[in-house]
């Protein structure tokens, strides 16, 4: 994940300036100047984070290999688009977890009595953005501890399926090059080099089956480790990373999303072009056609790449036309591993709220959660959990399977969000503040009809004292406040 900064609005930015939007015009597709010239782009931006041209060249690997052409150009049909059976499950499942879980978590963000770092998870190559820990040293002083004994795959399931989760993305490798699975590239691995020595993707892979919990996995493009630690038989990073690829896709059952990441920091081990992410996405889905990508097999950043956006610690301002996936830290600054000590919890409101502005402008919503040196979950995040939880549960119908309903406006103030159902025939008022003084009013289009049922949607009641009348081609409907109100969001379903 990259670095961001906590801004008074209570979101993360990244450490650059401004938000960077990236537009290519389809001219530039075939362009000869693409390739330099995202090179170029990414370059400054790289200086602009502060990494310094040392820890590149401790970590650069032999040439890019030459580009393969895939007989299937899955690429051509890319997106995550309504009705598509490959992707219908996501659109539908709106919340879900990031896990990011390393031998880093050993560490807690600590290292030889210096701290924190953040972020945590980057531990092995940050710092002061240059190399803290050596690959060797990581070994010797890092792996060589890692020993979560609480580590229980069918625990962490249920306690996010508790949480209304239904999806789960994890870390099979991070920036730091070392595997959670058991693989032939490298003894780099928790098998190999941990006294824990279980194979912990094996583990969640059977409890996502066992639980109905569909299984997506994380995996760094850029690795600070490759060079050091890559079997002799590969001869560039490139071929490394498709046989973990392989392995991952091949070895663990269907996986439903695979999570690129480290798109901003690959220097010459990989290139973030159009067709070295056309390359990528094509060897993943011949390996599983019915899996989704995300954007940063590729540039990432608001491209077009992959089947959909990842917007990290931002929330969109508007509906969006592509599908997205909005992932945050669930403590209040940048750090995506454990944090020993970790004081800043984001309220269960503030998350709840996120849920559903993603909902309703047209994507899902990914919460991280950093177990522990001991491979279990922190106590403030199992609180966190249980509070989502009992909200979602008792709100379910307004979030999964939902739609977004721009055409309802609130003219009367108040604070809400919209949703409807897939047909049309129920909406979803998702109210976070009422106007103080009157009703809520609420504009519905005309064609939904004037003869509708209003009720609080976690407790069934109908509510009283409702007025319709037809204005200007809308349906008016006037909504009394309701008693008592759910907590965070008190959800209002009108139906037909």
């Amino acid at each position: 994940m990259a670095s961001q900064t906590v801004h008074d609005d209570g979101l993360l930015r990244h450490h650059t300036a401004e938000p960077i939007d990236i537009e290519l015009p389809q001219s530039f597709e075939n362009s000869s100047m693409k390739r330099s010239g995202i090179l170029v782009l990414f370059t400054l931006m790289s200086f602009s984070m502060g990494w310094s041209n040392s820890f590149a060249q401790q970590t650069a690997t032999d040439p890019t290999p030459t580009l393969q052409v895939s007989e299937n150009d899955f690429w051509a049909n890319r997106g995550c688009s309504a009705g598509d059976a490959r992707c219908q499950w996501f659109r539908d499942a709106k919340f879900g977890a990031i896990i990011h879980f390393g031998v880093y978590s050993e560490l807690g963000g600590y290292y030889q009595g210096k701290g924190p770092y953040r972020p945590a998870e980057q531990i092995m190559g940050l710092g002061e953005r240059r190399a803290v820990i050596s690959p060797d040293e990581y070994l010797k002083n890092v792996a060589s501890k890692f020993n979560p004994t609480g580590f229980d795959a069918d625990e962490w399931v249920s306690q996010m399926k508790q949480a209304g989760m239904r999806y789960v993305i994890f870390t099979t490798k991070h920036h730091d090059g070392f595997c959670m699975f058991d693989t032939k590239t490298t003894t780099f691995d928790v098998v190999d080099s941990t006294p824990f020595g279980r194979d912990i993707v094996k583990e969640l892979a059977e409890a996502c089956r066992k639980q109905d919990m569909h299984l997506c996995l994380y995996y760094s493009i850029g690795d600070w480790s490759a060079k050091e630690v890559m079997d002799d038989q590969y001869a560039n990073y490139g071929q490394y990373m498709k046989a973990q690829l392989k392995e991952l896709l091949t070895n663990y059952g269907d996986v439903d999303l695979l999570w690129f990441d480290n798109w901003w920091y690959v220097e010459d081990q990989w290139s973030t072009d159009t067709p070295h992410a056309r390359e990528l996405y094509n060897f993943v889905r011949e390996l599983q056609p019915n899996i989704l990508v995300n954007d940063r097999c590729g540039i990432g950043v608001e491209s077009d790449h992959g089947d959909y956006g990842t917007p990290e610690n931002q929330l969109k301002g508007s509906l969006q036309e592509r599908y997205f996936e909005v992932v945050m830290t669930c403590t209040a600054d940048d750090s995506w591993g454990w944090m020993k000590g970790a004081d800043n919890y984001r309220r269960p409101d503030t998350l709840v709220r996120n849920l559903v502005d993603s909902v309703s402008k047209g994507g899902d919503f990914t919460l991280n959660i950093g177990p522990n040196d001991q491979g279990e979950f922190p106590r403030p995040q199992q609180v966190l959990l249980q509070k989502i939880g009992h909200w979602t549960n008792a709100n379910a119908q307004a979030i999964y399977g939902t739609v977004p309903a721009p055409e309802v406006d609130l003219p009367s103030g108040g604070t809400a969000y919209a949703t409807k159902s897939s047909n049309g025939s129920q909406y979803y008022l998702h109210v976070q503040s009422w106007p103080q003084r009157s009703p809520l009013k609420v504009r519905l289009p005309e064609s939904f009809g004037d003869n509708v049922q209003v009720t609080q949607l976690s407790t069934g009641a109908s509510v009283e004292g409702i007025e319709t009348g037809k204005v200007g081609g809308h349906l008016d409907v006037l909504i009394p406040r309701v008693e008592p109100e759910d907590d965070y969001f008190t959800v209002i379903k009108i139906t037909k």
